[in-house]
């Protein structure tokens, strides 16, 4: 059975109690890649993007983190690494920091951390099994149109209209989350509002037919803990 790691809260209070504070700047890099991997991060405010530089210099989003999230060094007990991927603040960003030496030790001897270790990673690793398979599979417009329903049950607020996304998009951040351009997603944003799919309000989107999107793509309905941005 799959488990929302958010409810399990005895590493991330972990983090918190024996992590070091630190507060970045919006679009500002925590780390690129080749950095040494030797730190794990806990986000307490803010919005992170994890990025891969493609060879031609693209930019591919993979994940974009808000609060509570955990990003870094996730792979343990492998000795000195190095990252080779990109974590750059969209916001002002305030994290909790802690040296991955000290997690593991932690993780090792504390039975209840250990569990919910492998609940993570068994939920990260389902995640983005299933929406690399909805990038490769769907083509341009499937790639948008998942990335629309990850992202509102990750940051979606439902309204009177809809399901609103409470984070400022630009179309060039959808493009690199769904490995595209910018003029495509412009394209085929037009194209949802013409159909009043969905509505734009500056860089907020409110989604209006959640299900014409999921028809779209024949959405199997994925649990929330997987089908999500973060």
């Amino acid at each position: 059975m799959q488990v929302d790691f958010r409810e399990a809260t005895s590493i991330i209070n972990f983090i918190k109690e024996e992590g070091k504070i630190e507060t970045y700047d919006h679009h500002q890099f925590i780390y690129q890649a080749e950095d040494p991997s030797d730190t794990i991060y806990l986000i307490q405010e803010g919005n992170v993007l994890i990025n891969r530089v493609l060879e031609d210099g693209k930019e591919f989003s993979l994940k974009m983190l808000g609060p509570r999230s955990i990003f870094g060094t996730t792979t343990l007990f492998c000795g000195a690494k190095k990252h080779s991927l990109f974590a750059r603040t969209k916001t002002k960003t305030t994290v909790y920091k802690m040296p991955v030496v000290q997690f593991e030790n932690a993780i090792l001897n504390d039975e209840v951390l250990k569990y919910e270790w492998l609940l993570f990673i068994q939920n990260e690793n389902a995640k983005q099994e299933y929406r690399f398979r909805d990038l490769f599979t769907l083509g341009k417009k499937g790639a948008l149109y998942s990335t629309l329903i990850r992202l509102s049950n990750t940051y979606g607020t439902y309204t009177d209209e809809g399901m609103l996304l409470n984070v400022d998009l630009t179309n060039n951040e959808l493009a690199n989350f769904c490995s595209t351009t910018r003029e495509s997603v412009n394209r085929m944003i037009s194209e949802l509002k013409s159909k009043n799919v969905i509505k734009t309000e500056g860089k907020r989107i409110t989604i209006l037919d959640m299900q014409y999107l999921k028809d779209e793509i024949n959405c199997e309905n994925c649990p929330i803990n997987i089908c999500r941005i973060e």
